[in-house]
């Protein structure tokens, strides 16, 4: 079976639609692989990225073991197109929030907030993204670095921006560890978050996350 092009598939990434009306065949395609998508996020979630089988994910999304290939061609296809909508859809939140205030203080806090918000509304692709992200290869895996790389350049200009709003200088490591220490501290969110428990606690959450970092800056 031939290997997907990274060059076409951010193509079949899904776009919901309403369903206010019949759908064109368009609009069933896509939100036919939307509906895959979502259910290989939740199969990898579950079994991870190795163990899962497509018969899996054919059975999560309720389709037809064959008809599967007719939207995919295989597995790893699948994982980067989950790992490519999640960079997309952050980047999106993260600029539509930031594009509301020109306040370094405040843009940091709502790329924290809309990232916590996302991997809050989102756990199963958040985990297979952090989890299973690595076991792309090739283009796929060049592909996910690089949003990787441009979504972190957000993150630690904000850092950089911030620090000097408060008379502080971070030089290249210091806001590449910096960067890092507070992806680490959101993207494992997964690990420890239950929604019955901590969902009415979610703004504290966020808040408690922009302290730490912005309380790190300070103290300089």
């Amino acid at each position: 079976m031939k290997k997907a092009n990274v060059e076409e598939a951010p193509k079949r990434v899904a776009r919901i639609k309403p369903v206010s009306r019949a759908m064109a065949p368009d609009e069933r395609y896509d939100a036919n692989i939307d509906n895959i998508l979502r259910a290989a996020a939740a199969v990898f979630a579950e079994k991870s990225f190795g163990l899962a089988s497509i018969r899996d994910i054919a059975a999560r999304a309720r389709i037809s073991f064959p008809r599967i290939y007719y939207y995919l061609r295989n597995k790893e296809e699948l994982l980067y197109l989950i790992s490519r909508r999640v960079f997309e859809q952050l980047v999106a939140l993260a600029e539509a929030r930031m594009s509301e205030t020109d306040d370094p203080e405040e843009r940091l806090r709502l790329f924290i907030r809309s990232h916590l918000e996302y991997h809050m509304s989102n756990l199963a692709e958040m985990k297979v993204l952090v989890r299973e992200a690595d076991s792309l290869t090739g283009r796929y895996a060049a592909d996910i670095t690089r949003l990787k790389r441009e979504y972190s350049r957000i993150c630690r200009r904000l850092l950089e921006a911030y620090a000097a709003h408060r008379n502080k200088t971070l030089d290249r490591e210091q806001a590449r560890i910096l960067t890092s220490l507070l992806f680490g501290a959101m993207n494992w969110f997964y690990t420890w978050y239950e929604p019955a428990r901590d969902y009415e606690q979610r703004g504290r959450i966020m808040d408690e996350c922009f302290r730490m970092i912005a309380g790190t800056l300070s103290a300089r």
